[in-house]
């Protein structure tokens, strides 16, 4: 172990500038150009590396690959995961994106979730040159996670989880809060409310039906049916309208819902239907279209043997104790604990600032997870 993390401290440098290269490539999710770039520079590195390079080219979202040191290896295999797409878009950050100051990192993608790809790589070259030989190490690209895989119809998902197969551990290395690793985490479901009315003259405004007036009473409507640690909903987006002059005869809203489990999902649903049904204005009408849904990750026994394990390793060899997140937000570590694979999540490096212009890492945690990781999947 100690060779290991000497491996880690010496290569910490090359990590983090590889790092800093896979950031200022802006690569939001539904930008395939640039996906493809991170995806070509990861492949390239892995290549150097000696890695086995398994790609899947896709026609709308970005392509990914999978890559795996010591595919010859006798015992099960163990997976690292993290994606490469971001919600940002092009110039958000300024030129470059990505700025170092001390410690800290910040940019687009720093802590979600490039800063994961950067671990898990450092995780199996340090593995390699401290000479651990007894599973395959595989790290699993995926390039449409922030929006639930819809660019790429789910070929991302199937991709995972087919190459992740009868893995004895899943590390998704999302970023993290110093100190807890997620087990347990809600699902997402993105639905439309489509609304329509019937359209006017403004100076007419009595003959028409506003979509507009009767998204804001649906909202309200909604929203208010949101509980603390329970279901969500979240009307992120709306969109409807043609002129300031015009009675509107249409209205989209887009919502976000969260739920803790399938139970929960189907309450939503039934809550949705019911706001959509009621009629606040006279003369509208709506209906509810699906537009996404990730699963839930729910809490395991798989999962939580796999954290008793880690966070034993971290005790061990002086990171401290960790502690059990349960987390609001979505990730796909949700199917590969469905696929009854032990997952943890939020193993990346500590950051904080999620998807704003604030997001941020700390270089030394790189090097700090790279050790966890590597050292649970040597005692494994």
């Amino acid at each position: 172990m100690k060779l290991l993390f000497e491996k880690v401290d010496l290569l910490l440098d090359e990590y983090v500038e590889f790092l800093i290269k896979l950031c200022n490539i802006e690569s939001k999710s539904d930008d395939k150009e640039g996906l493809d770039r991170v995806c070509g520079l990861i492949c390239a590195f892995g290549r150097e590396k000696g890695y086995e390079i398994k790609p899947l080219t896709l026609g709308k979202a970005g392509n990914i690959a999978s890559l795996t040191y010591n595919p010859g290896g006798k015992g099960d295999l163990v997976c690292v995961s993290a994606h490469m797409d971001t919600v940002f878009d092009k110039g958000e950050f300024g030129y470059p994106p990505v700025t170092k100051s001390g410690d800290i990192l910040r940019g687009p993608g720093v802590i979600d979730c490039k800063g994961g790809i950067a671990v898990s790589l450092l995780v199996m070259e340090a593995l390699k040159l401290s000479g651990y030989d007894k599973r395959p190490v595989k790290l699993i690209l995926q390039s449409d996670e922030e929006v639930e895989s819809a660019l790429s119809d789910r070929k991302t998902l199937d991709f995972m989880l087919d190459e992740a197969r009868g893995a004895a551990a899943f590390f998704n290395c999302e970023g993290r809060t110093k100190g807890f690793l997620t087990t347990g985490r809600k699902g997402i479901i993105r639905v439309c409310l489509d609304i329509s009315g019937r359209a006017a003259h403004a100076g007419d405004y009595f003959d028409g039906a506003s979509a507009i007036r009767e998204a804001a009473f649906k909202i309200i409507d909604l929203e208010e049916k949101s509980v603390k640690d329970g279901i969500t909903y979240n009307c992120g987006v709306i969109k409807g309208g043609t002129a300031l002059n015009v009675v509107p005869d249409s209205c989209k809203v887009y919502i976000d819902i969260r739920v803790r489990d399938e139970n929960e999902f189907e309450k939503a649903m039934r809550e949705v239907e019911k706001t959509s049904e009621k009629v606040f204005v006279a003369g509208t009408k709506s209906k509810v279209v699906p537009v996404s849904h990730r699963k839930p990750m729910v809490r395991t026994k798989q999962n939580a043997d796999l954290f008793g394990h880690i966070n034993g390793v971290s005790k061990r060899y002086g990171f401290g104790e960790q502690r059990e997140f349960y987390s609001n937000g979505g990730s796909d570590a949700a199917y590969t604990t469905l696929a009854g694979i032990p997952t943890v999540d939020d193993i990346g490096p500590v950051g904080g600032k999620y998807h704003t212009k604030d997001e941020w890492c700390s270089v030394s945690s790189v090097g700090e997870s790279a050790k966890l990781i590597a050292a649970s999947i040597i005692e494994l």
